[in-house]
């Protein structure tokens, strides 16, 4: 995608994805100058199968490139410096162009794809930041009564693209969806009323949260917790058959038994003859 740009730099360039994009003193122009040397409605670049074509709408000072008058579809490229009375513009592809110590610049692999609205054109690059909106002072310029001058701007932030409305009075939407900021992802869509764009990035982008914060539902937190202990093992069931009765010993026999309380019996009637004569005894003494 080409830029038309001052020489001068007295204004910022603009992104020409217009098929027809005007350019002139009067405010109707897609790029307004104010120079008494431009014409109202001094010419058109026309945007045709991704080639770009200039004319001549009769201006009094008339509009040449490099030196050769301009009447009617003169083939643009890269480079080629248009005169408009005083007045110099550059065409220029940012993707190439040199900067400040001899670098190129570097190469973005992010676009927007026109696919719905009154924009007619092929993959838009984006490169550091770049303003949306009806301003020609834009760096994509978006025609319509729902845009805003400067309705929404597109930066490099965390690794990915981001957009942020800039106070726009109808909003920006990402698939459908209003949002104050958003981090984009490929294959999101940018809508702006009736215009619309596809997102195209890197594959495998590591992209944040789609939404703002404010949007989002609150998170849950998990604490540690001590650890369970263990339940203490069953009890052992007991055994429903009765323990085994010790067994009396054979080598005893029933006599044994018997004499055992014989025995008892003669030490009782021992006692009591014992205690008797006792008893006696102290009687005849104490006669």
């Amino acid at each position: 995608m080409l830029k038309l740009e001052f020489k001068d730099r007295r204004q910022p360039g603009v992104w020409l994805v217009e098929s027809v994009f005007s350019v002139g003193s009067g405010s109707k122009n897609n790029l307004v100058i104010d120079d008494d040397s431009v014409a109202e409605s001094h010419a058109e670049i026309l945007l045709d199968d991704g080639r770009l074509y200039l004319r001549d709408l009769g201006s009094f000072k008339g509009t040449s490139v490099a030196g050769q008058e301009v009447t009617d579809n003169f083939q643009l490229r890269s480079g080629d410096v248009i005169s408009l009375g005083r007045v110099e513009l550059e065409i220029s592809d940012p993707k190439t162009r040199p900067v400040a110590g001899g670098h190129a610049k570097i190469k973005s692999d992010w676009s927007l794809m026109p696919i719905g609205g009154s924009i007619q054109s092929r993959s838009i690059m984006i490169h550091g930041s770049m303003t949306i909106g009806r301003s020609v002072k834009c760096d994509i310029v978006v025609d319509g009564e729902y845009m805003s001058r400067r309705h929404a701007e597109l930066s490099f932030k965390e690794g990915g693209l981001r957009i942020v409305d800039l106070g726009s009075s109808n909003g920006t939407c990402v698939n459908g969806r209003k949002v104050n900021e958003c981090q984009l992802k490929p294959g999101d869509k940018i809508s702006f009323d009736k215009t619309v764009f596809l997102v195209a990035g890197p594959v495998g982008t590591n992209i944040p949260d789609a939404f703002d914060d404010e949007d989002e539902e609150e998170a849950t937190m998990f604490r540690a917790v001590a650890p369970i202990p263990k339940a203490p093992p069953p009890p052992k069931r007991q055994s429903s058959v009765a323990p085994p009765v010790p067994q009396v010993d054979n080598n005893v026999s029933a006599a044994g038994a018997g004499g055992g309380k014989a025995g008892m019996i003669a030490t009782i009637v021992l006692v009591v003859a014992i205690a008797a004569a006792v008893v006696g005894y102290v009687v005849v003494v104490g006669v």
